[in-house]
């Protein structure tokens, strides 16, 4: 989060305190100033307001929830006012997970920070990119992952919505972009961006953080819509896991409900295929089994 020692308070006034502040010890004394809404700056450089807000529900639910803003905030952020220079800190996801966190995940990290290197947000020449950070979609102070449970349309929506803050004008039904998409509003309801706008992997990652440039992006509809489709292994993954967990492999191989874009299957006729499955296989071995004690009477066999 950038500071700077000139803040612009819009649609209400501050008084300034008539002495410094104490050193802040924890969120609590951040969130005296951060957690109003309007508090924002104009950088002086762009002539843009920077939004300084912080929505403490969104931050104590978020990943970083359980930190105090110094863990990340390592500068001259403990005093008030802070110095003008603060403006300037350059925050990295990587900076901070490579000091404190276990390898498994510090792998993880490094990968995904090679995966976005080759990203299109990395490595575009346009204007729009610039300056672009993990920070661009994911908000330090808001950002939570997806869990195992949560419905796959809230998956979607949420998503989509990070891509859609930048890409607004996509959404406009006269857009040519997507054009090419049968019932596209339907698929962006049901699929998220990342899901055709990156490639797939063979990582146990639920998402690729190496965004495809348009050209290269996933057109072939027999990556979704096929026996074995690649959302299986993406974003099903939240719904594969949780059937595991509520009710086992076996029942999650045989009432898979991985539904996706296209597909009509119904639970109840699946259901109802199986008993019909079932019941043959016990009439045939009734059956075999009756041929072979007929079969053994015939011969005189005393069993």
């Amino acid at each position: 989060m950038a500071l700077s020692g000139t803040l612009l308070l819009t649609l209400m006034t501050m008084a300034p305190p008539a002495t410094p502040a104490a050193p802040a010890t924890d969120n609590k004394s951040c969130l005296r100033c951060h957690a109003m809404a309007t508090l924002a700056y104009r950088d002086p450089g762009t002539g843009e307001i920077v939004d300084l807000a912080i929505e403490p529900h969104a931050l104590s639910h978020s990943v970083h929830g359980e930190l105090d803003c110094i863990d990340c905030h390592e500068g001259e952020f403990d005093r008030y006012p802070h110095p003008s220079d603060a403006a300037n800190e350059t925050l990295s996801c990587l900076g901070c997970h490579e000091k404190d966190d276990t390898e498994d995940n510090i792998a993880r990290y490094q990968s995904i920070d090679a995966e976005y290197a080759e990203s299109v947000h990395a490595t575009s020449d346009a204007p729009e990119v610039e300056g672009f950070s993990c920070h661009s979609c994911h908000d330090p102070h808001g950002f939570r992952a997806s869990q195992v449970g949560e419905k796959i349309a809230a998956i979607v929506r949420d998503g989509n919505q990070v891509c859609l803050s930048c890409h607004e004008k996509l959404r406009d039904p006269f857009s040519p972009h997507h054009a090419w998409l049968p019932n596209r509003e339907k698929h962006w309801d049901a699929v998220r961006c990342l899901d055709c706008h990156t490639p797939l992997s063979d990582t146990e990652q639920k998402v690729s953080h190496r965004i495809l440039p348009p050209e290269e992006s996933n057109r072939d509809c027999v990556n979704c819509h096929s026996k074995e489709p690649s959302l299986l292994n993406r974003l099903y993954q939240y719904r594969s896991e949780e059937d595991l967990a509520t009710k086992g492999w076996l029942n999650k191989a045989v009432f898979n409900d991985a539904y996706v874009v296209g597909m009509s299957r119904n639970a109840t006729l699946d259901l109802l295929g199986l008993i019909v499955i079932g019941l043959t296989l016990l009439v045939l071995a009734a059956h075999g089994y009756g041929r072979y004690k007929a079969y053994q009477r015939t011969k005189g066999d005393p069993k």
